[in-house]
């Protein structure tokens, strides 16, 4: 998978069109400029001047990522792309997925998750079980499943094409 470097701050734009698209790319900043943060594995930045041999293997590394693993691309209103295929969720589904998406393969605490979803209210014990549920029924066509980690939380990964968990961040 092609990888694309950025200019930093001067392609601001196309770095969040990329960022948006889940293209890998690789953010060259000038300068002290200060660097804009990842926001995903398929980001990584390095500073001007920079070694050629450091930026094959940052390129290199992003592309790698890129190929082992499909991320799911959730949109600012709330539409969520992944193997072809999209699905609309409510503002509380969108808050949820965006945290798991945050830590993709990685275990979200239900204490993280209720402050995602209901940053300003504590609704009932049982609301975030009702919300996951739902969440996993509109997953099932986008090649994603919501794991639950007993004692932990809920975890957010990719099927395989036989419908296997893909083992994710390790």
């Amino acid at each position: 998978m092609d990888v694309r470097l950025i200019r930093w701050p001067a392609a601001r734009a196309q770095l969040d069109e990329l960022r948006a698209a889940g293209v890998p790319r690789l953010v060259v900043v000038d300068g002290d400029v200060v660097p804009p943060p990842p926001i995903d594995e398929l980001e990584d930045w390095v500073r001007l001047p920079a070694d050629q041999a450091d930026v094959r293997v940052r390129v290199d590394t992003l592309a790698e990522r890129a190929r082992g693993k499909a991320f799911p691309r959730l949109s600012p209103e709330g539409v969520l792309r992944h193997a072809g295929v999209c699905v609309a969720l409510s503002p509380v589904e969108h808050r949820l997925v965006d945290a798991l998406i945050a830590r993709f393969g990685a275990v979200v605490s239900r204490h993280d998750l209720m402050d995602a979803a209901w940053p300003d209210e504590r609704p009932p014990r049982n609301a975030l079980d009702v919300h996951i549920s739902r969440l996993r029924r509109r997953l099932g066509d986008l090649d994603l499943v919501v794991t639950t980690v007993r004692g932990r939380g809920y975890l957010l990964d990719s099927l395989s094409e036989n419908g296997q968990q893909v083992a994710a961040n390790g």
